[in-house]
C-alpha cells in the first residue's frame, strides 16, 4: 500500500507542487492515457551518487521484477531533492531511468 501511496503522492505533486518543470492533468493525462500497462517505482538515497542510487532503486523495485520499461511509448519521472539538488544530479537520474 506504501508503494502506492507514494506513487500516486508522486503524480499529483507534479501538479500542485511548484518546481523547475510544473505540469497540469492535461500533461499528465496525455502521458498516461491508452499506453498500456503502467509501472511504479520509487527510491530514496542520501549522500556520494545518491540521484544515481534513488534511480536505481526506482526500478530496482522487486514489484518490478517482471515488468520491462523496453518498449515504453511514455515515461513521468518525478525528482524531488533538497535545495543542493544539482541539475546534474536531476539528469544523470533521469538518465539512468
Amino acid at each position: 500500500d506504501n508503494v502506492l501511496h507514494i506513487g500516486i503522492r508522486g503524480v499529483t505533486d507534479l501538479m500542485v507542487m511548484p518546481g523547475l518543470i510544473n505540469l497540469d492533468f492535461a500533461d499528465i493525462e496525455t502521458v498516461m492515457s491508452e499506453m498500456g500497462k503502467a509501472m511504479i517505482g520509487t527510491g530514496e538515497a542520501e549522500g556520494e551518487d545518491r540521484a544515481i542510487s534513488a534511480a536505481e532503486a526506482a526500478i530496482s523495485n522487486p514489484l518490478l521484477d517482471n515488468v520491462s520499461m523496453k518498449g515504453a511509448q511514455g515515461i513521468l519521472i518525478n525528482i524531488t531533492g533538497g535545495g543542493d539538488m544539482t541539475l546534474f544530479e536531476v539528469d544523470a537520474a533521469a538518465n539512468r531511468v
